[in-house]
């Protein structure tokens, strides 16, 4: 008999996975920041609609009576979020670097002071833009999140497998916050190479969720077939 899944082991498992959920999300989570981040703010924005699309998805698989994601249709839209997100990160990463791509071609005076912005980026976006990129981290698929679904799922109780999936959630904040508040420190203050290398760092993050996006699809996709 499998023990039940309580609230105090959900955000236990939530706190010891959060190592695994920066290897599905830490494109997301840090490279988004370094270009579009404005401090604790949209930080929490980020992260609060994250963990919202965690206790709806709960609630959801609790009235289906089955797990909803990684599975048909929705399993395929996941795969193609995180390729469409890998794909924004990249772009992300490649608008910082178009500013120093061009430093060396203005020889008329100096060169101006916020130089390291992300391309036409404005310094604080709203934090409505931050909670849209959490809500699409809460439908990034991860293993570990499904097995909490799942048994969220199984309780057959829309309240309790909600607050399963939160608390869940709530276990992998302190690293995932920690992650996007280094990205935002990055975004602010890297200078001269060290920007160059923060934005070539994006773009890395970027294509390799590109590619677990990927992976993630072709599978679901032959497992329909």
């Amino acid at each position: 008999m499998n023990p039940e899944l309580t609230l105090p082991l959900a955000f236990l498992t939530g706190v010891l996975g959060a190592f695994h959920c920066l290897g599905m999300c830490s494109g997301l989570a840090g490279g988004y920041f370094v270009c579009r981040g404005s401090g604790l703010g949209a930080v929490l924005s980020y992260h609060g609609a994250r963990l919202l699309v965690y206790g709806v998805l709960g609630m959801a698989g609790a009235l289906a009576g089955r797990v909803l994601v990684q599975q048909g249709l929705l399993g395929k839209g996941q795969g193609l979020l995180m390729m469409l997100a890998g794909l924004v990160i990249v772009l992300l990463g490649l608008s910082r670097l178009r500013p120093l791509a061009g430093w060396n071609s203005r020889r008329a005076g100096p060169a101006p002071r916020r130089e390291v912005a992300c391309g036409a980026v404005p310094p604080r976006p709203g934090h409505w833009l931050a909670a849209l990129a959490g809500a699409g981290n809460g439908l990034v698929p991860c293993g570990l999140t499904v097995s909490i679904a799942i048994a969220a799922a199984a309780t057959a109780d829309p309240v309790r497998a909600g607050l399963l999936m939160l608390v869940f959630g709530l276990g992998t904040l302190p690293t995932m916050a920690l992650v996007s508040l280094l990205g935002t420190a990055v975004g602010r203050h890297a200078q001269g190479w060290f920007a160059t290398l923060a934005g070539i760092t994006v773009v890395v993050l970027g294509l390799w969720t590109l590619y677990q996006g990927w992976i993630f699809f072709d599978i679901i996709r032959g497992l329909s077939n």
